[in-house]
């Protein structure tokens, strides 16, 4: 079912008080996207669809979910979100599909990863590993829990046996999901979930999920 937005609307504090700096990476994605649909497509279009997400993303800003800003560890998963529904509903006005939409965001993210140093990234994946971050992910978990902020993600920190996996975590509510639905792209949602495998890829973690909320599942596991 769709959620009713209005109740999700954010304090206009943090995303209006961030405003030129959410507004300068976006214009950052949309360059991306531009080159990235300029070779599918003729480049004025190309150019007409980056500068109508541009518009759109500027105005979903003071409305995306208040999650509790930098304090939350998704809040920068909100953020894309926001990043790839105008992108999602620019395409859309060009006759182009969720799939595409998705496909842009990927190719971009996974440049984005290509561009970290291998040994960074493999310290990033190492540290996921560490009782301290375990530690974290409980007490997030607890938290999230509480429901504090209904746009937010809902899960379980799971210990693992280090046989069978390490550590794991379910979510049994998503943010993504709901902003997704929220908008009227839910159809984007899978696309957006298989970016988590590039991270896993460049960190080494190795990240194994099967089913997901965006697939219409209980959870993700």
């Amino acid at each position: 079912l769709a959620i009713p937005w209005p109740s999700f609307a954010a304090a206009p504090g943090f995303y209006m008080a961030n405003r030129e700096r959410f507004l300068a990476d976006f214009k950052g994605v949309c360059g991306g996207a531009e080159k990235w649909l300029a070779a599918r497509m003729a480049a004025p279009a190309a150019k007409a669809v980056a500068e109508d997400a541009m518009r759109r993303y500027d105005k979903l800003l003071p409305g995306l979910p208040d999650i509790g800003g930098r304090s939350n560890r998704n809040q920068p998963y909100i953020t894309m979100a926001g990043w790839l529904t105008a992108l999602c509903q620019a395409m859309r006005e060009k006759g182009l599909q969720a799939r595409d939409a998705g496909r842009l965001l990927y190719d971009l993210y996974a440049a984005d990863w290509a561009a970290v140093p291998p040994q960074k990234a493999k310290e990033m994946g190492a540290a996921l590993f560490t009782p301290q971050y375990f530690e974290a992910l409980q007490t997030w978990a607890v938290t999230s829990q509480k429901r504090q902020h209904q746009a937010d993600w809902v899960g379980t920190a799971i210990a693992g046996d280090h046989k069978t996996f390490d550590v794991g975590y379910d979510y049994t509510e998503c943010g993504a999901v709901k902003y997704f639905k929220s908008q009227g792209v839910a159809d984007v949602a899978p696309y957006f979930c298989l970016n988590d495998f590039l991270a896993s890829r460049a960190q080494g973690p190795g990240l194994v999920r099967q089913p997901t909320l965006a697939q219409g599942d209980a959870l993700c596991d």
